[in-house]
């Protein structure tokens, strides 16, 4: 096995340990402050763990077929978020279900973009050397990761600071036309 292929598994289980820790305290805080914006951001972890655990069999393996389907699987884990967020962020506004601030929020979502951002890159340029399109698109979702993580930010800390609750849905709906055109790209 050649050495990027190696080191990409090694950062892919990073990936898994550190979604694992990250998605139980983004759950955690996004229940108890009702935010959508959390709450997919959590969600995302777990789909992450499975896009990362998916990509290990796919890049593990030779077969063509493999890799057609592990880069299947991926694409429709970014459906599944798209789902979610579309449901949770239109009940919240024609509810007025209105999240409570979360200090822990922006904590997370700042630890998460120190992290998520140099993993991502580095597994996306492996990918790229070795041609590896399950790599690539499990390197995606660590980015998508990266740009939630800043919606994030924008909607608990707008809330947070300014008490504008409405910011928390709407940054999550800013992320369904990235994550549509990555499900499109992939499920091809």
């Amino acid at each position: 096995m050649n050495e990027p292929l190696i080191l990409s598994k090694k950062l892919i289980i990073f990936t898994i340990i550190y979604n694992l820790i990250e998605g139980i305290f983004a759950l955690h805080f996004g229940a108890e402050s009702n935010s959508v914006s959390l709450l997919s951001f959590g969600l995302d972890s777990f789909i992450e763990i499975f896009a990362s655990i998916i990509a290990i069999w796919g890049i593990s393996s030779t077969n063509k077929k493999v890799h057609i389907r592990a880069e299947k699987l991926i694409a429709y884990s970014f459906l599944i978020l798209i789902v979610f967020i579309l449901a949770k962020s239109i009940f919240d506004l024609l509810n007025t279900n209105k999240p409570e601030i979360s200090f822990y929020g922006i904590v997370i979502a700042c630890i998460s973009i120190l992290v998520e951002g140099p993993l991502g890159y580095q597994k996306l340029k492996i990918g790229r050397e070795l041609n590896n399109k399950v790599l690539i698109a499990e390197a995606k979702e660590t980015l998508f990761c990266l740009n939630l993580s800043v919606l994030v930010l924008i909607g608990v800390g707008v809330n947070y600071f300014f008490g504008f609750w409405y910011f928390d849905p709407i940054a999550a709906l800013f992320m369904v036309p990235w994550l549509f055109k990555e499900f499109r790209e992939h499920i091809s």
